[in-house]
């Protein structure tokens, strides 16, 4: 079960960290060309956002059957942060869809997306019993 859990972890996170930096460049291109952030790409924020959420979850499960990142504390404060952070950035911004927030939700994509990379391969592998 431990196992299945891990890999179930390892896929979300590896999926989080692709559509972070997917939604970032997403993000950038709309500012680039100017056009405003549509409902696609709010609903997108919205998906990365549970992205987020499952893969807290999973972690937690897998501690909650004795298996802990490396270090705990840390990976757990970043895990809230990546939930956090887009709604947060939406609501700092007042549902702006212009073209400045546009670069703002660029530069966090891809900073998530970098900081889910390092959570996972300095944070988290291996997992410890």
């Amino acid at each position: 079960m431990e196992a299945t859990l891990q890999n179930l972890h390892e896929g979300l996170n590896n999926a989080y960290i692709m559509f972070c930096f997917l939604l970032g460049i997403y993000a950038a291109w709309l500012g680039g060309t100017n056009k405003p952030l549509s409902g696609n790409y709010w609903g997108a924020m919205w998906i990365d956002t549970m992205l987020a959420v499952m893969v807290l979850v999973v972690a937690i499960l897998l501690s909650i059957s004795g298996v802990n990142p490396k270090r705990v504390i840390t990976y757990y404060l970043y895990a809230v942060y990546f939930v956090i952070s887009m709604p947060g950035l939406f609501a700092a911004m007042q549902g702006s869809d212009s073209r400045r927030a546009a670069y703002f939700f660029g530069i966090l994509g891809v900073f998530n997306a970098a900081a889910a990379y390092r959570a996972e391969t300095v944070l988290v592998l291996p997992w410890h019993h």
